[in-house]
């Protein structure tokens, strides 16, 4: 496997004159999940990067927040927070029409993993199969024809995560969490993590579960065509240029076992940066009346908003 160096943006001019006179003064939204204070490397960049560009950052904190507080003006906005009161926020800012990097029905869809794995079904992509389960009875039928990963529905970071290869490995119960099934391919190699900001699509290859700081951060690796054009049908059916894609091989061909609407881009050399250049395009095209994110497939309506 071919690693690839880290190339790093050109940090002198990140943005031409005609850039800077386009972007200078816009308001960015950023709904941080959490306590105000506390340190996110990634979104903390990302604001670096917009002061840098002299564009205007408010962060908000859903979690302190009232939620019959009014919006801020602004021209664009970053949906980073998934929690419930996060999302009603991305809900409100969708609804006021300002244009969001994660769109609010992508992060809302991409919240319920198995509406997710359905809706990539659908579309044709390669996904193993999926069932929602209520409780241990559920799991008899699919263990006839192998292992499953039993996953929480709405979980995130591997949280509650458990391989059931056979009878004795079924948990007596799970509590009220939604879970759902999906069998269970052993993978052929390291799993990939598949980042796409914008133009850019990164593979980051990654140990699971990993223990070490070294084994978090992931290295870069060459990304195939095949499996870098599956990713990118994802941002086009969703509509979305900012998520990741997870993706491992099984028997030479990649399935896709998971997708979230903004990861933490772990080993995605200056993430904050190109993260914060598409938001400042999404925001100058708004002003223009131009289309900038990728518009969302027509397989019926894939990201319905609550």
């Amino acid at each position: 496997m071919m690693i690839v160096p880290a190339k790093s943006l050109t940090r002198k001019h990140p943005y031409s004159p005609v850039d800077r006179r386009k972007i200078r003064g816009m308001r960015v939204i950023l709904l941080r999940s959490g306590p105000s204070g506390g340190a996110n490397p990634l979104l903390d960049a990302l604001e670096a990067e917009l002061r840098l560009a002299k564009a205007m950052a408010i962060s908000l904190f859903p979690a302190e927040m009232d939620s019959s507080a009014s919006l801020p003006q602004a021209d664009v906005a970053v949906l980073k927070d998934k929690t419930p009161v996060g999302l009603e926020w991305g809900r409100r800012l969708h609804e006021a029409g300002i244009p969001t990097v994660s769109p609010y029905p992508v992060t809302f869809l991409c919240r319920d993993k198995l509406r997710t794995n359905q809706v990539l079904v659908q579309a044709g992509l390669p996904v193993p199969e999926c069932r929602p389960v209520t409780g241990p009875e559920d799991l008899g039928s699919m263990l006839v024809d192998g292992a499953v990963i039993l996953k929480p529905r709405r979980g995130s970071r591997g949280r509650g995560i458990r391989i059931i290869r056979d009878s004795m490995d079924v948990p007596a119960s799970w509590g009220a969490e939604e879970m759902f099934a999906q069998r269970y391919y052993e993978p052929e190699a390291l799993d990939r993590k598949i980042y796409r900001i914008g133009d850019d699509v990164f593979c980051v290859e990654r140990v699971w579960p990993p223990v070490t700081p070294e084994e978090k951060q992931g290295r870069l690796i060459e990304l195939d065509a095949t499996t870098r054009e599956l990713a990118m049908e994802c941002g086009r059916l969703l509509g979305t240029e900012v998520y990741g894609v997870d993706v491992i091989e099984h028997e030479g061909r990649p399935w896709i076992v998971d997708l979230s609407s903004f990861p933490g881009f772990k080993g995605v050399p200056d993430a904050g940066a190109r993260i914060a250049r598409v938001v400042l395009r999404v925001a100058a095209e708004a002003r223009h009346g131009v289309a900038s994110q990728e518009p969302a497939s027509e397989n019926e309506t894939l990201c319905t908003v609550p």
